[in-house]
C-alpha cells in the first residue's frame, strides 16, 4: 500500500515559501519518501491546510450480494481474473478462474479465507 498526501498547488506554493524548500522536497515529504523532521512538519502543515491522505491498495474488490431467492453471497474479484465466491447462507464456496471452476469448498470457515484468497491470486 502506498500513501500520499494530496493538496492544491496553492498550498504547495505556500509550503515552499514557508519552509524555504523546493517543490521536489514538498513532493518527497507528501509522498512519504522522506521521513526527516522537516518532512513531518511539512506533512503536518499540509493536513492543517486541508490536505488529505490517499492510499492505493491492490485492486481486489469484495461485493456482498443477495440473490433473488435470498442467498447471501460474498464475491471477491482479483486482478488476474479469479473470483472467490462464498455463499454465506449455505457456507459453501468456489474459486473461479476466467469462468471455469478451479476449486470447490463444501464448508468455508473464516480461518480458511486467507488461504482461499492466496490460491485465487496465484492462478
Amino acid at each position: 500500500m502506498t500513501r500520499k498526501i494530496q493538496t492544491t498547488m496553492d498550498v504547495k506554493r505556500m509550503l515552499m515559501k514557508a519552509f524555504g524548500v523546493t517543490e521536489r522536497m514538498i513532493n518527497r515529504a507528501l509522498s512519504f519518501d522522506s521521513d526527516s523532521e522537516l518532512s513531518r512538519k511539512i506533512r503536518h502543515t499540509t493536513k492543517m491546510k486541508g490536505g488529505w491522505i490517499e492510499a492505493s491498495v491492490p485492486e481486489e474488490e469484495i461485493f456482498y450480494d443477495v440473490t433473488e431467492n435470498g442467498m447471501r453471497l460474498m464475491r471477491q474479484y482479483f486482478s488476474n481474473g479469479a473470483v472467490l465466491e462464498a455463499n454465506m447462507t449455505t457456507g459453501t464456496g468456489i474459486i473461479l478462474f476466467k469462468g471455469s471452476k478451479r476449486k470447490d469448498y463444501s464448508k468455508v470457515y473464516l480461518s480458511e479465507i486467507p488461504s482461499m484468497q492466496e490460491f485465487a491470486k496465484a492462478l
